[in-house]
């Protein structure tokens, strides 16, 4: 029985699992709800100290620190105990990672879990089932397990997920 168990907890884990899996980790996906800040002045009314940032210069170079001061013509990042100053003239690109809620990865697991636990289950329960009280406890134990796990594995897959979004973009620049 616990064996069973196992199987169908693994089995839901692997399905929800596998859908984030068909997505690079380690490339973060840029997103944009609303405009990108066309000048700084913008940017002071989204931006906050403290705040994350990845800073890309014209040059393409990427700087990724919390927001110390931001005023119309520089911004000032801390990168590990060092502040770097860089003006306004020179920023292609600033983004910030977004925060995503992990609530979507968990009912998408335990729905995919719980399918594939129903599946499995099933498929382990007696064939020559005379109506005794064990009958569908495969398929019950399969579906719970599932979701348990399912949603476990939807938790992480989501959480795993990197995005970005920008909330500034120099005029001209990409």
């Amino acid at each position: 029985m616990t064996i069973r168990i196992l199987c169908m907890g693994i089995a839901g884990l692997l399905c929800s699992v596998g859908a984030a899996a068909a997505q690079p980790l380690d490339a973060p996906r840029r997103l944009s709800t609303s405009p990108a800040a066309a000048t700084f002045e913008e940017l002071q009314r989204s931006a906050t100290p403290g705040e994350m940032v990845y800073v890309v210069d014209l040059a393409g170079r990427e700087t990724r620190g919390r927001v110390v001061m931001l005023s119309q013509g520089s911004i000032t990042v801390d990168t590990d105990g060092a502040r770097q100053r860089l003006a306004a003239a020179d920023v292609g690109r600033i983004e910030r990672r977004r925060k995503d809620s992990v609530l979507n990865g968990v009912l998408i697991g335990a729905g995919a879990g719980a399918l594939a636990g129903y599946g499995l289950g099933k498929s382990m329960d007696s064939p020559d089932c005379s109506g005794a009280v064990e009958c569908g406890q495969g398929a019950m134990v399969g579906a719970v397990g599932g979701v348990v796990w399912g949603a476990v594995g939807g938790w992480v897959a989501d959480a795993l997920i990197r995005k970005r979004e920008t909330i500034y973009q120099a005029p001209g620049s990409k």
